[in-house]
């Protein structure tokens, strides 16, 4: 019998391509079905040659390794079959994430999934997620996407080059028509905390960065695109491990005005979930 793509089977690739990378617990979790039907599904696609796979390790448990995959040529192609707009985002968009930033991107993908379960747990809320690696987000003409942030800081030049957070999303209670506006940082521990000569990748600035902007109140550009207006915005750090958690919580803490950024790590969230009482906000790990 001749393979035919089925709704599902676009869905799906379309998904891979919106998530950059996606490892069968995530595509099982996105689609609500077993790890064996996915699994199933998945070794057709490859056959037929849509998507391809490699092992990686990424999780909660040391040494776990899982099939991570991504979309092959053939795979874009049946994208813009489909209607994306090969001139407004080019194939290299779609291009695999570098090896150095492939855990990043996996945990980023698992954020988003538990934020967009919160729909289904509260059906009163309602998510909409703008992730700054996401092929299809809109980019200014210097290529920087979207959710790209610039504020006045004080120092050396490049510290003015502005910053892109990991995603911006939020969060809407459709009965009320209330919403809450999010910035997101993943951290995976390979930027420094606070360097002497301050750069402008390290914790301490990326802080002062958010405060200023803040402050500015240039975050209210996301009203129009959300059709909700915001008085305020929350920051959200989640890290890698436990360790880094504290060690952020300290520099938080150190930093007023903080009441703002809430702080959690990927144990946690794993663990009971973004809606429970995971978070030290402002950096005060019993606040939760």
């Amino acid at each position: 019998m001749a393979f035919k793509l089925n709704k599902n089977d676009r869905m799906l690739i379309a998904s891979i391509a919106e998530h950059r990378m996606l490892t069968v617990s995530q595509i099982a979790a996105i689609q609500q079905k077993m790890k064996q039907v996915v699994r199933r599904r998945l070794r057709i696609l490859e056959h037929e040659g849509f998507i391809s796979s490699t092992s990686r390790g990424f999780g909660r448990k040391a040494g776990r390794r899982e099939k991570v995959v991504i979309l092959t040529e053939k795979g874009i192609d049946l994208l813009y079959a489909e209607g994306v707009d090969r001139k407004a985002i080019p194939g290299d968009r779609f291009a695999p994430v570098r090896t150095w930033h492939q855990d990043h991107q996996l945990l980023l993908n698992w954020f988003r999934i538990h934020v967009k379960q919160i729909e289904r747990v509260i059906p009163q809320l309602s998510v909409r997620f703008l992730s700054s690696t996401s092929p299809f987000l809109e980019r200014d003409q210097y290529d920087r996407p979207l959710v790209f942030e610039r504020v006045s800081i004080e120092g050396p030049k490049d510290n003015s080059k502005g910053f892109t957070p990991d995603a911006v999303f939020s969060i809407t209670h459709n009965e009320k028509k209330k919403a809450l506006l999010f910035f997101l940082e993943v951290d995976m521990g390979t930027e420094s905390i606070a360097s002497p000569k301050r750069d402008p990748r390290d914790l301490r600035q990326k802080v002062i960065n958010y405060q200023r902007y803040f402050q500015c109140g240039r975050y209210k550009r996301y009203q129009e695109f959300f059709h909700s207006k915001f008085s305020g915005f929350r920051l959200l750090f989640i890290t890698n491990t436990t360790q880094r958690f504290i060690a952020l919580c300290r520099l938080v803490q150190e930093m007023p005005p903080s009441d703002f950024i809430w702080l959690t790590d990927q144990q946690r969230m794993f663990t009971h979930g973004l809606s429970a009482k995971i978070w030290a906000r402002s950096g005060k790990q019993d606040s939760n």
